[in-house]
């Protein structure tokens, strides 16, 4: 079921809104700028100690300078989660089977996940951003929206390798193929509690076993 959008998140979303897309280079240079500012400083100091005034000292701007794209800091933390999570959609639609190729489920799901690990690893500030994500309505919903999103892409990338599976069962795994590799990305990228190689190797095993019994479903039809 498709989720409705209430009039209050609508509202808290639209407040959030830059004042001012960048349309030239020049401009959307100067927002790239805040944002890898905001990320710096959010590595250095979390949320708690971010300002418009830091986020500005470290873009090279004048507080009224950031002020003409955006309208308050939690608008810079928004637009800088809106677009990680955009390039990480980006990075799973582009091996998605639709655009040709001739790789078999197993090989799609390690090269999306390869091209994902990049946008976790050297990224400023993700720990404490991605720690936003459920801690901020704003930008929570902005995530759950994000779940679907990927979720409905990679099921429907799976029903292409296996269309005579259980659609039930197909959604099930998509959603679990991006909650196994968001989990491990962040703990062997970002927290670094385990060294990617093995992490990385038990994650394909799951992988593996998550899709396997779809094809065997198919081939049994």
């Amino acid at each position: 079921m498709k989720k409705v959008k209430t009039k209050e998140a609508v509202a808290a979303v639209a407040e959030l809104e830059p004042r001012r897309k960048p349309a030239q280079d020049r401009a959307k240079q100067t927002v790239d700028q805040v944002l890898q500012a905001a990320a710096f400083e959010i590595e250095q100091g979390g949320l708690d100690k971010l300002t418009t005034k830091r986020i500005a000292a470290a873009a090279g701007l004048s507080v009224g300078g950031l002020y003409e794209y955006f309208p308050n800091k939690e608008a810079v933390v928004y637009a800088l989660a809106h677009r990680w999570l955009t390039r990480i959609r980006d990075a799973i639609d582009e091996v998605h089977p639709r655009h040709g190729g001739q790789r078999d489920v197993f090989t799609y799901l390690n090269d999306q996940f390869l091209l994902v690990a990049r946008l976790y690893e050297g990224s400023p500030g993700l720990g404490a951003l991605i720690q936003m994500l459920s801690a901020m309505p704003s930008l929570s919903a902005l995530a759950t929206e994000h779940d679907e999103l990927v979720s409905a892409n990679v099921c429907s990338a799976l029903r292409h390798y296996a269309p005579n599976a259980d659609v039930a069962r197909v959604d099930a795994a998509a959603r679990c193929i991006g909650m196994f590799c968001h989990s491990v990305l962040c703990a062997a990228l970002v927290h670094k509690t385990a060294p990617p190689e093995l992490l990385f190797a038990h994650l394909r095993v799951c992988l593996i076993a998550m899709t396997a019994p779809l094809l065997v479903e198919q081939k049994a039809v």
